[in-house]
């Protein structure tokens, strides 16, 4: 590994010193002046976690299984555009760390590496394809042929990113265009303009024509989340795209907090990103009612900093610090995960 770390925010300051002028930025940025970005951490840092003592927890069991699939944790990779600008290999080197970190990859038609390219070099690797519906129903057809082709674990449509958000960080950045950095092998979306046509009756075509687990990912609101499951989702994704697409203001934990008030349902996963840097921070979410959480630009760090071996590393300090957190915090096991061991008075003010 060209740049060794021990700790995330090492990872991150790393990739910052070792990345050409303008990409760093470019990863960071988020929708206007960043404020949903930063109330991302500002809301899970909000919340405490009372710990329960003498509770004999010496090797808690954070092992899980995404649709059958079995897992070392629940930590797992979330969709992240334009890799090959942090590495020549871009996306198929991630999936490699993936593999050596038995976590699932979420990837998709705004990457740079083809869903083809990735498969074949990670035959083994745990991967779901993540579509962006910048196309007709003809083109989301073979994407969801593309993905049963490949043995994906599931299929992913992303409802959150019409159209290019405005970034100050971006469009200070004048002379950085991250799609002239780094091949491609992935096909150009054809049609991002169709992506503003479609309503809920995409999720239901979607879910007709595949026998693979459908989720769909950017739902901030109890009224969206009803939407997708009642279209036939099998999993939703909270998520506000790490702040990079909408300006809203709902934090991820926020938007969880509130769909589990008004949602008692168990019969769909919840999947979750935004903001995670800490063991603790999985924590936090998975007591909240996630099943899952995702991580995207720490990822990316490992990345620039390592290629496959900077991103397993990544997922291997997450999985020590949860595993620490667990034990001092007296949880067993993923069961043991409760919303009444949270002190939530900050956030729901």
């Amino acid at each position: 590994m060209k740049n060794k770390f021990a700790t995330l925010r090492q990872a991150e300051n790393l990739a910052e010193k070792s990345s050409r002028k303008g990409t760093f930025k470019w990863l960071q940025a988020a929708a206007e002046d960043g404020y949903t970005h930063k109330k991302n951490f500002d809301d899970l840092n909000k919340i405490k976690i009372l710990p329960k003592q003498l509770a004999k927890i010496i090797r808690p069991n954070y092992s899980t299984n995404f649709f059958g699939s079995a897992i070392s944790s629940p930590i797992i990779l979330s969709p992240m555009g334009h890799q090959t600008q942090f590495h020549s290999l871009g996306e198929v080197e991630v999936a490699k760390g993936v593999e050596k970190s038995n976590t699932i990859g979420f990837f998709g038609t705004q990457g740079r590496m083809s869903l083809d390219d990735i498969r074949k070099k990670n035959k083994k690797t745990k991967i779901a394809w993540t579509i962006f519906p910048f196309g007709d129903k003809n083109w989301i057809l073979k994407q969801i042929r593309s993905s049963e082709k490949n043995k994906c674990l599931a299929i992913t449509i992303c409802i959150d990113a019409n159209i290019r958000s405005h970034r100050y960080l971006d469009r200070e950045l004048l002379s950085y265009d991250a799609r002239k950095y780094g091949k491609r092998t992935n096909e150009i979306s054809p049609n991002p303009q169709l992506a503003l046509k479609y309503d809920w009756e995409l999720i239901r075509f979607i879910k007709k024509n595949t026998t693979l687990p459908v989720i769909v990912k950017g739902i901030l609101t109890v009224e969206d989340a009803k939407s997708a499951i009642k279209s036939g989702a099998d999993a939703i994704w909270i998520s506000n795209h790490g702040g990079r697409m909408f300006n809203s203001g709902i934090s991820s934990i926020e938007a969880l907090i509130e769909l589990k008030k008004k949602i008692k349902s168990t019969k769909f996963k919840i999947i979750v990103d935004g903001g995670v840097r800490r063991g603790s921070d999985i924590i936090k979410y998975l007591s909240l009612g996630a099943d899952f959480v995702g991580i995207g630009r720490p990822a990316m760090y490992g990345l620039i900093c390592g290629g496959h071996k900077g991103v397993e590393k990544i997922f291997e300090i997450l999985k020590g610090e949860l595993k620490t957190a667990m034990i001092n915090g007296g949880f067993k096991n993923l069961t043991s995960f409760k919303k009444n061991r949270l002190k939530l008075d900050e956030v729901q003010k």
